[in-house]
């Protein structure tokens, strides 16, 4: 089975420049766990559920601190044609929830380990 056939298309995004509520209230309002966060039209990183959390933690003001701030960088892209056996392999190597899927140098979703779990429970489902 490959990421094509399970993860969620189109991207809801936040700029590195934007506050930490900011990005919080759209993932609340769309129902999301992550959001891309680009930086002049390149993917710096990804900011997440557990970001908010640390930068509550820790104090920080979702007012005034910055997504760049609280970002999760370094972030593995996976393709359309990755096997989903492989990115469930690299999430739990990388301790992430969450892989943005590039096609032609170009993000064109997000599959998380939801997604993985969602198409692990369909009848007959194998990642293979």
């Amino acid at each position: 089975m490959k990421v094509s056939s399970i993860y969620e298309p189109g991207i809801m995004a936040a700029e590195t420049g934007e506050t930490l509520k900011s990005a919080a209230i759209r993932m609340h309002d769309h129902e999301l766990s992550s959001l891309a966060v680009f930086e002049r039209n390149h993917l710096t990183g990804i900011v997440t559920e557990r970001d908010l959390a640390r930068a509550i933690a820790e104090g920080a003001d979702p007012v005034m601190t910055e997504v760049r701030d609280y970002m999760t960088e370094g972030v593995v892209k996976v393709s359309p044609e990755t096997d989903v056996s492989e990115a469930a392999a690299m999430m739990l190597m990388l301790g992430a929830r969450h892989l943005p899927v590039f096609e032609k140098g170009r993000m064109i979703g997000m599959v998380s380990a939801r997604d993985l779990l969602h198409a692990l429970t369909k009848p007959g489902a194998r990642l293979e």
